[in-house]
């Protein structure tokens, strides 16, 4: 009884905070009451914020987070094993991501801030976490499912991994008593990020959506540093290394995922056919 109870906690957290995460990044946009996302990164303004289309992603982010929320409410997936693993995690990620949103829009500036900063890491670690069980497990789910779960779940664990840093820029300035513009913090704060991507999509055996996320946000930063005229600057080379290096460990992560799994089913068969019958 009290796990049906959990597993019906887990499902209406999911189905509250998905469509949630939309209707309080709305209220700023619509209402005019409060800061949209947009506004937020450009009053913390830094050389590594993007052009605004890139916050463009989170629609079909948040459609696709409000599919996936449906499926999890679902009665079969109650007890499903694989929407019990990645159930709490998605739910608190987007909890968090609510509140990120609060204190974004209507906390004072010092608190949007840096509270903004520290909700992310639990969000991060959270989401990245599901993503990276849901690419261990792709099996478990079917062809909508990938749809539905594996992909939303994906793009917004990569577009969160980026964003956080975006969120510390303009923090690791004060910490380091620098300007927002200073080139040296801000490709110190963008290779973290790079280090980060580099380290989950191995973990994630290059999950293309994850990955498409990151490169997503990484290139319209390009856009925007060519827009600025700052694209010659050491941090714009270190944004175009980024997009290279970042594709280059994804493509050479499936490949080597794909050899290890190759090699394991050659192996099963090699030990069936010797098997003595």
């Amino acid at each position: 009884m009290k796990n049906l109870n959990l597993d019906k906690l887990r499902q209406w957290l999911n189905i509250i905070t998905a469509p949630l995460m939309w209707i309080l990044s709305s209220i700023p946009q619509i209402s005019s009451y409060g800061r949209s996302a947009k506004e937020f990164s450009e009053a913390n303004d830094s050389l590594l914020v993007p052009y605004g289309f890139a916050f463009s992603i989170w629609l079909p982010i948040f459609i696709g987070c409000i599919g996936y929320a449906i499926l999890q409410s679902f009665k079969v997936n109650r007890k499903r094993k694989i929407f019990r693993k990645i159930g709490w995690l998605t739910g608190f990620g987007f909890l968090g991501i609510c509140l990120w949103s609060i204190l974004s829009s209507w906390g004072t500036p010092n608190i949007s801030l840096w509270g903004t900063g520290l909700v992310f890491i639990p969000i991060v670690y959270c989401l990245t976490t599901a993503m990276i069980i849901l690419s261990t497990n792709s099996s478990a789910l079917d062809k909508s499912e990938n749809l539905w779960v594996f992909l939303p779940i994906s793009l917004i664990a990569g577009w969160t991994s980026l964003a956080i840093f975006l969120n510390w820029s303009p923090i690791a300035s004060v910490i380091f008593n620098t300007s927002q513009y200073d080139i040296p913090t801000n490709i110190f704060i963008l290779s973290l990020a790079l280090i980060l991507a580099t380290k989950i999509i191995n973990k994630s055996k290059g999950n293309l959506a994850f990955s498409f996320s990151i490169l997503w946000g990484l290139s319209w930063l390009v856009v925007e540093l060519t827009k600025s005229n700052d694209l010659n600057t050491s941090l714009g080379y270190t944004a175009i290394f980024g997009i290279i290096l970042l594709t280059c460990i994804t493509y050479l992560s499936r490949k080597s995922t794909k050899i290890y799994e190759a090699k394991k089913i050659e192996n099963y068969r090699i030990n069936f056919s010797t098997t003595p019958r």
